[in-house]
């Protein structure tokens, strides 16, 4: 059991604005659905998702982040199939036991900031910079085995026209291309979901809401209901509105600015993510951004 101490100084100190509506609203039940080092992820009836995550932890879109560390309370304690509660400002999981209060959280915008001007020689050679990193980096050529390969090439094949014309309006036909990806791959989320992931929000920074964009973006919701677990399902959702998470967010903006060492900054902390996410939503953001 934790002693008083480790409960007495585990608070929540920031949340998506996503939760703001639910973490306001009539309490809700739901259960933890996955525990990690750093993180837990609980379900509820709906399809809502939310994610615990440690300090010094990406932020999520759907996350709210805790003061305490990867490794100790609550993370230590939670198991799948816990009950939890949520809602009227509180998360309590009374078999942890854990009570956090969210009426003092400060909340943070996981929405895709766009500039007004685009400046496409900057962001065409900072694209080049990040598939340099990339190729030459020992963490990204370990992770090159073959099924993710073949996952990326399937991708650029599939997308090699879409993209080029995404800003004619043009009709944008993944369906194929989703039914190829969606599910597939290692990882909590599978490589060919990350990819997906990473290629919506590239194209967010660079078309914002086109409609063609938005419709294609559904017909990936409508495929990965179908071939990827619920937290997959989760996260495709938030990115094809335009949310991501933190570290993403911050890389997007270096994309558009004309800083090495913020762009630096910002792709190691998304090669970081996850054991094998940040380098596969690195080869879809640069899919994203290979037509611009």
């Amino acid at each position: 059991m934790p002693s008083e101490r480790s409960l007495a100084l585990t608070r929540a100190t920031s949340y998506s604005t996503l939760l703001t509506t639910a973490a306001a609203g009539e309490a809700q039940r739901g259960m933890v659905h996955s525990v990690f080092k750093a993180a837990a992820n609980i379900v509820f009836p709906g399809g809502l998702s939310l994610s615990l995550n440690a300090c010094c932890s990406p932020r999520m879109p759907n996350g709210i982040e805790l003061s305490t560390a990867p490794g100790t309370f609550p993370f230590t304690v939670l198991r799948p199939g816990l009950p939890v509660l949520f809602g009227a400002q509180r998360v309590v999981i009374e078999a942890a036991p854990c009570s956090l209060d969210l009426s003092h959280c400060t909340p943070w915008d996981p929405y895709i900031a766009r500039p007004e001007r685009l400046d496409r020689d900057i962001v065409r050679k900072n694209r080049e910079w990040m598939t340099s990193f990339l190729s030459s980096n020992s963490s990204s050529v370990r992770h090159h085995q073959a099924w993710s390969m073949q996952l990326y090439s399937l991708f650029a094949d599939a997308l090699q026209e879409s993209t080029r014309h995404t800003s004619l309006e043009n009709e944008i036909e993944v369906l194929s291309m989703a039914h190829s990806l969606c599910g597939r791959g290692a990882g909590l989320t599978p490589a060919g979901d990350d990819i997906l992931a990473g290629w919506m929000a590239a194209n967010w920074l660079l078309y914002g809401p086109l409609p063609r964009l938005l419709e294609a973006y559904q017909d990936i919701i409508d495929v990965a209901r179908q071939q990827t677990h619920l937290l997959s399902q989760c996260w495709l959702s938030y990115v094809a509105e335009g949310h991501v998470a933190q570290p993403i967010q911050v890389l997007l903006e270096a994309i558009t600015s004309n800083n090495e060492t913020k762009l630096t900054t910002a792709t190691q902390a998304v090669l970081a993510m996850g054991a094998t996410s940040g380098h596969d939503l690195l080869q879809g953001i640069l899919l994203g951004l290979k037509g611009f």
